[in-house]
This record gives C-alpha cells, sequence and structure tokens, in this order.
C-alpha cells in the first residue's frame, strides 16, 4: 500500500510538471500573438521606416569559403555570411507587457528590409536576401544574418603567375534609396576570417572594408557603398610541380642534342620534339589564364623564351648537318683560318692531325718521320696531341699558304678526302659554339626571367 502511494505520487508530480509547462506554452504562445498583433496591425513592410532621418544600416561581411576564383571569366564565387543591423522605430514593444520576450523572430516577409546588392555581381539577384528570417528587439533593433554564395566580377593581374596575388572587390549598397533615404556603413575596417574555409588553391590575406559616396549620372542624391577587398594569394606548388619544372626539364633536354654526332640527323628530330613538348605547356597555361592585353605572364615569357631557345639550336643543327655535307667543295681559306683554327682554339675543340693519311697505316719504307704540326688548344687533353706524323715521301707534298696539305695524286680521292675533312671539322666547331650559346644564354635568360617571380 505504501509503495502504491509512492508511485501515485510520482505520477502527481508529473502531472503537475506537465500542467505547468502547458500552461506556460499557452501563456507564451498568447504573448507572442499579442506581440505580433501590437507590431504588424498597422505594419507596411513595403515602407521604409520614417524615424526622422535616413535609416542607417550596418553591414558585416564574413567570409566562409572562397568557392572557386575562375581567371578566364574573371569571376570570384565565395561562400559569405552576410550580417545586416537596422532600426525600425515601428517595431517597438516594452518586454514586461509581453511576458519578457526580449526578441521576436519572424518571416523577413513581415517587415521592410534593405535592399542591399552587389553592384558587381554577375546574378541577377542577391541569393538568401529575401530567404532567411530576422531578428527584432524590443528598442525596434533589426539583425538580419544570412548565407549567401556571391558570384561577383574580379579583375585578375596574371603578370607574375603563379606567384601571384589578387584583389577581388565586393561592392554593396541600395539600389533603389539614395544617401538621404538609407546610411549604409561599415560595422568593423576589417571583414571576418575566423571562419573561413581552408582553400586548397588560395591563401587568404585580408578582407578589408571602405566605404565611398558617390554620385551617378542619373541622380544628383548620394548613393553610399561599402566595399569589401579580399586579398587572394595563389599556393604556387601545383604550378610549379606540374608546369615549371618539367618544362625546365624539357628545355634542359634539348642541350642532349649537341651530344649526338654532327652527321647525325636525329639532332633535329629531337630539337622539334622539345619544341612540341613546350607548346603543349604553352598551352595549358594559356587556357588557365585570362586574355589580357595590359600585362604578359612571366610564365608565358618563359615559355616564349625556351621555344626560341629550343628553335635557335634547331636551326643551328640544320647548319650544321649542312655544313658537314658540303662534299668535295673547297673550303675558302679565310674560313679555315677563322672557323677552323682560331675558334677550335676558342672553342676547346681537338680537331686531330691535318695530315690526310695520319690516321692511315703506311709503309715506312720510303718515308720519313717528321714532328706534328697539331697545336694543344685546351690545357686539360690529353698529351696524344704531340704524336708523330708519318708522310710517305712517294708522293710529292704541296703545303698552301693556310697552313693545309695536300697530296699531289693522279685521281681526286686525297684532295677530296682532305675537302670533307674540312668541312667536318668546320662543323665540330660550330656545333661546339652553338652549344656554348646555348647554355649561356639559357642560363642567363631563365635567371632574369625567374627573378621576376621573387624567387
Amino acid at each position: 500500500m505504501f509503495i502504491m502511494d509512492g508511485q501515485l505520487f510520482e505520477i502527481f508530480k508529473i502531472w503537475l510538471v506537465l500542467l505547468f509547462i502547458k500552461e506556460s506554452t499557452g501563456q507564451t504562445t498568447a504573448n507572442q500573438q499579442a506581440l505580433h498583433t501590437h507590431l504588424f496591425t498597422s505594419y507596411d513592410a513595403g515602407e521604409k521606416p520614417y524615424c526622422g532621418g535616413a535609416v542607417n544600416v550596418t553591414l558585416d561581411l564574413a567570409l566562409r569559403q572562397v568557392i572557386d576564383l575562375d581567371e578566364p571569366q574573371q569571376i570570384l564565387r565565395a561562400n559569405v555570411w552576410v550580417r545586416l543591423k537596422w532600426q525600425d522605430c515601428r517595431l517597438t514593444w516594452t518586454p514586461s507587457s509581453y511576458g519578457n520576450i526580449g526578441n521576436f523572430i519572424v518571416p523577413y516577409k513581415y517587415i521592410w528590409i534593405p535592399d542591399l546588392t552587389l553592384y558587381d555581381s554577375v546574378s541577377s539577384e542577391f541569393v538568401g536576401l529575401k530567404e532567411y528570417r530576422p531578428n527584432i528587439y524590443p528598442d525596434g533593433t533589426v539583425y538580419y544574418n544570412f548565407p549567401s554564395v556571391l558570384e561577383s566580377i574580379c579583375t585578375v593581374d596574371v603578370e607574375r603567375f603563379p606567384y601571384d596575388e589578387q584583389t577581388c572587390k565586393m561592392l554593396f549598397g541600395s539600389w533603389a534609396y539614395h544617401g538621404n533615404d538609407m546610411d549604409l556603413q561599415y560595422k568593423k575596417p576589417e571583414g571576418d576570417l575566423s571562419s573561413a574555409v581552408t582553400n586548397v588553391e588560395w591563401t587568404y590575406i585580408s578582407l578589408k572594408a571602405e566605404r565611398h559616396v558617390l554620385y551617378y549620372g542619373c541622380c544628383p542624391e548620394p548613393y553610399p557603398d561599402v566595399t569589401y577587398y579580399l586579398r587572394l594569394k595563389r599556393k604556387p606548388q601545383f604550378y610549379l610541380i606540374n608546369l615549371i619544372v618539367p618544362s625546365m626539364l624539357i628545355t634542359v633536354m634539348a642541350a642532349l642534342g649537341y651530344y649526338l654526332p654532327v652527321e647525325s640527323g636525329e639532332k633535329v628530330s629531337l630539337q622539334i620534339t622539345v619544341m612540341l613538348s613546350l607548346a603543349v605547356f604553352q598551352l595549358l597555361v594559356a587556357d588557365k589564364l585570362p586574355p589580357s592585353a595590359e600585362a604578359t605572364p612571366v610564365i608565358a615569357t618563359y615559355f616564349n623564351f625556351s621555344l626560341f631557345l629550343v628553335g635557335l639550336a634547331c636551326v643551328m643543327a640544320v647548319v650544321v648537318i649542312a655544313i658537314h655535307y658540303q662534299g668535295n667543295r673547297r673550303m675558302p681559306d679565310w674560313l679555315y683560318k677563322f672557323g677552323v683554327l682560331k675558334l677550335s682554339v676558342i672553342t676547346c675543340v681537338h680537331l686531330g692531325n691535318n695530315s690526310v693519311v695520319s690516321n692511315q697505316k703506311v709503309d715506312t719504307t720510303n718515308s720519313i718521320v717528321v714532328k706534328n704540326q697539331t697545336h694543344k688548344v685546351c690545357p686539360d687533353l690529353n698529351e696524344t696531341n704531340r704524336n708523330l706524323t708519318l708522310i710517305n715521301m712517294e708522293k710529292p707534298v704541296v703545303t698552301l699558304e693556310n697552313g693545309r696539305e695536300e697530296h699531289k695524286e693522279s685521281g681526286a680521292t686525297a684532295p677530296n678526302r682532305v675537302n670533307q675533312d674540312d668541312w667536318r671539322r668546320l662543323a665540330l666547331v660550330v656545333d661546339r659554339l652553338s652549344f656554348y650559346v646555348f647554355c649561356i644564354v639559357g642560363i642567363t635568360g631563365t635567371s632574369i626571367i625567374f627573378s621576376q617571380f621573387g624567387m
């Protein structure tokens, strides 16, 4: 019996609590209905509050995430939180008269809302402006916070891509009300970045606010606006690994063509292949950047320079092959003196013996041994340049003014062989000189170009 009485007592307490909640809920609902009637019986949401002057609207912007910065289209897509605050003198009440209600949340269509507009918007409407619920306080202060996805025009400066920084502005203002009716102010000189989600391509540097008062040609009244400047810095690692480093390696591959024999036609094929590879990388960069006549991207300058350098190497490969296959034409004396003798010393090319039969087996019976006239052209060459040369005495030797020797024979075999060796030597010298020019110009030009990146 005692247990039954205890259970009944617990049930009675639960019943009292539920009854109290019901009464409180009913009372609160009644207070809210009474407050709603008090505020909106004669309220017109289409009319601006007239409380002795312009309505002061305060704007605060919080960046949530940069969704995308489309460089070719120059459009910024960002997820933001918009925070508005203004005073509406028609929305006041005494809390003690309505159950101490401290704030009142209503649908947006019940009250007047500033026609805030993103002037540089790509879309026709401000997403979220008329989809959420404002919060009203007893003194008539209205807070309207809502998320939105903004699509704004952003002028992109691609000169230092991919080590570039971009500043995108978002200009907010009223489209219908001038400054005498609605005064727009910013809450803080800097927007809120504390809740921003990290972007994989961009680093958020700052979000600064500025207020301007402009006069347009349509109207004599002032139009205030608040402009937020979002400063972004690109993360270059992706482009460095996938564009710049591969293109540099491809350009270096062009230097391998100088290790091929001068008579090899594959020298030209290699240079053309390298040029095509660089052209593909240049197309990838061109698709990423907007067409701009004001500034040329530094990376585009680098690709153009690389194409020029490899193209020059390709032309020189053709010239070297053409020199090598000059055949039996006699080389002019001035060209031999300058192109073969002097340039071989400058370029450190060892030309070997000048005698036609220097590397051939000869009969020493009718021969004499003389000192070779070949000079040591580079300090790092070995002493084999000082070998002795055998000259066959059965065939007269004619020494020309330039130092070349020819053997008089009944046929054209020996003179032809001399001419071919001269052209081969000249081709070696020109190829080596082209290699030095390629390295010097390539290293110097690349250093100058990448110094503009601040690297």
